[in-house]
């Protein structure tokens, strides 16, 4: 983190200096971490339109014709018979645990840490008693190279324990998650007080769902542009206060009609 803190000052001091929004910049140069390199995101939907308007069609005497996009704008019931099928693979064990806390509408299976069911545990201890071995067994070698070889084991063992045994330990998740919560997830996971390799990872959820849902795509924002510029954090960021907002806020206003928007925000628009 602290890393994270001296980086974004002097991106910071770049930004004012260019005159360029440091929320125009790209996260990956907010944050950068090679331990961020190797995880994958797939989506898949499991649910059409149709069914979709079977269930709006069961709630009243006639036939449905809204659109996805119109039932996302509203966030009526039928949103929830969009499932989709979230697989995250080698995400930090942290980030999963963020995820995790967005139960309502989303059911997940995480890979499990059990060492007695074939889980992910890097089994910190028994590594750490068999270095403790080894480097006692060091005192008693004669030979230099045969010492070297073994500290080399200890030290390769050691890296391996710094990428696999703290918050970062990578792990799967998978998640069975309606269109809702997708919704809600994006106010949380996309603001800028959420962790930032977090944002990278939800970011590129919202990638893949573009690519099969445009439209639920476009609802997926976070919290200060769904609530057309209200931020309720206690630590508000104050990018609400910035162009890159005005040009998020644009792009999500252009999904509803100017009924939709209303008036105050309609002279905006203007």
């Amino acid at each position: 983190m602290t890393l994270y803190f001296h980086l974004t000052e002097i991106l910071s001091i770049f930004a004012i200096t260019f005159q360029i929004e440091i929320h125009h910049l790209p996260l990956c140069f907010i944050y950068n971490d090679n331990r961020m390199n190797e995880f994958t995101v797939s989506v898949r939907k499991l649910t059409d339109e149709e069914l979709m308007r079977e269930a709006c069609e069961s709630t009243f005497m006639g036939k449905s014709h809204a659109s996805l996009l119109d039932l996302y704008k509203a966030e009526h019931s039928p949103v929830r018979t969009q499932m989709f099928w979230v697989t995250l693979k080698h995400i930090p064990l942290f980030i999963s645990t963020h995820l995790l806390r967005h139960h309502v509408g989303s059911v997940p299976f995480q890979l499990t840490c059990r060492d007695d069911r074939k889980g992910g545990n890097p089994g910190m201890r028994s590594k750490i008693d068999e270095m403790v071995s080894k480097l006692k067994e060091v005192r008693n070698y004669e030979r230099i190279a045969t010492r070297t070889m073994t500290l080399d084991d200890v030290c390769d063992e050691l890296e391996w324990l710094k990428d696999n045994a703290d918050r970062y330990t990578p792990v799967n998740l998978s998640l069975l998650v309606n269109a809702q919560s997708l919704i809600d997830m994006a106010k949380l996971r996309l603001c800028n007080q959420a962790h930032a390799e977090t944002r990278i990872v939800f970011n590129r959820i919202k990638e893949e769902i573009a690519k099969i849902d445009p439209s639920l795509a476009s609802m997926m924002v976070r919290k200060c542009v769904y609530r057309g510029g209200l931020c309720g954090e206690m630590r508000c960021c104050g990018f609400n206060n910035t162009q890159a907002f005005q040009s998020e806020m644009k792009d999500y206003a252009s999904n509803f009609s100017c009924k939709q928007i209303g008036l105050m925000n309609a002279v905006k628009q203007d």
